[in-house]
């Protein structure tokens, strides 16, 4: 609901606006979360916090379309990608340190790093975009052209499917190789996952850069992912198999990363609904996460046979292909 409301929203109220509130609804709702003792109220501030997280994956890409020209927006989105991913692994690391003084230091210390933002955000971030260059935002720089509505939700399927093979293997082989592994799967994998961020963390900007053609980059990113996913999969019994895996995963992630929310963007149709499209598909896109993480027990956490789990990877990396391949088009002139 919350990146639905923050892509129709942003239509109407100033990226920075939605910016500054999703900052200061997260600083309330993690704030006052663990002082609270009735459900109710524990319920409605950890709705507020979701909804801010929602709304701020949303409209924090838009901000950043609305101060970049489109010739940067691209490296732009790599570079926001990569303090994405260092932030992740440094609230990983203080949650590791300070895990024994329990959840609500952890909740009122995030609570405070968004009201910093809040704080700092609204002394740096510009009121208006730049002036004197209209080239910004999600619906410029198409030169007229705007891709259909079919073609945009083509494309959020295409990346749903990825989002699709990533959640699936990120629930499952968890699952699974502590199940074959008990008492050091989960730690192989943690460390596995550990590896993957950091990479595609110090590559993310790199990766930016260096792909350049949407449609290459996108197909070879599913393929990728696609192939580490049965590797790691079919040789679980052998970290040799599972390290591969996830290497080929990593690799994936970096090349369909790299251009997959800058052509999601350039892919909106029309001019002044762009931020509700454009959340629309981020929707989509998240409807594959949660059908990887529903079908991660049947088939692999508990499958007593991988064929059915591989003929779902392949037959949906066919379908994308498919799909990707009846949009190159498009994809190749706007993206």
């Amino acid at each position: 609901v919350g990146t639905l409301v923050g892509g129709a929203l942003s239509d109407r109220i100033s990226s920075r606006t939605l910016t500054l509130a999703a900052l200061l609804m997260s600083a309330a709702g993690l704030g006052l979360l663990p002082f609270q003792t009735a459900i109710a109220l524990i319920l409605a501030c950890g709705i507020v916090a979701q909804f801010a997280e929602a709304l701020l994956n949303v409209v924090q890409r838009v901000l950043l379309m609305d101060q970049v020209e489109t010739s940067h927006q691209k490296e732009a989105l790599g570079w926001l990608r990569m303090v994405v991913n260092f932030a992740q692994i440094f609230s990983y690391t203080i949650a590791a340190i300070a895990s024994r003084l329990g959840v609500a230091p952890l909740m009122v210390l995030d609570a405070c790093t968004s009201f910093v933002s809040f704080v700092v955000g609204r002394k740096i971030l510009p009121r208006k975009p730049p002036e004197g260059d209209k080239d910004r935002g999600l619906s410029v720089g198409k030169d007229g052209v705007y891709a259909s509505k079919l073609s945009f939700f083509g494309c959020s399927l295409v990346l749903m499917g990825w989002s699709f093979f990533y959640e699936l293997f990120l629930e499952g082989g968890a699952g699974r190789l502590e199940i074959l592994h008990p008492g050091q799967g989960l730690r192989r994998f943690s460390m596995m996952m550990l590896l993957n961020v950091v990479l595609c963390t110090l590559a993310a900007v790199h990766a930016a850069r260096f792909f350049s053609k949407a449609w290459l980059a996108i197909a070879g990113g599913m393929m990728l992912t696609a192939l580490g996913v049965l590797v790691a999969s079919w040789g679980m019994a052998h970290q040799v198999w599972v390290f591969g895996g996830m290497f080929l995963i990593t690799l994936g992630e970096l090349m369909l990363g790299a251009v997959a929310q800058y052509t999601l963007m350039r892919m909106t149709p029309g001019v002044f609904r762009a931020g509700f499209y454009y959340s629309v598909g981020l929707t989509v896109m998240q409807c594959g996460r949660i059908a990887g993480a529903a079908l991660a027990f049947p088939l692999l956490i508990h499958a007593t046979s991988l064929k059915p789990f591989s003929a779902v990877i392949v037959g949906v990396l066919a379908f994308q292909l498919a799909v990707l391949f009846a949009l190159r088009g498009d994809v190749e002139r706007l993206a």
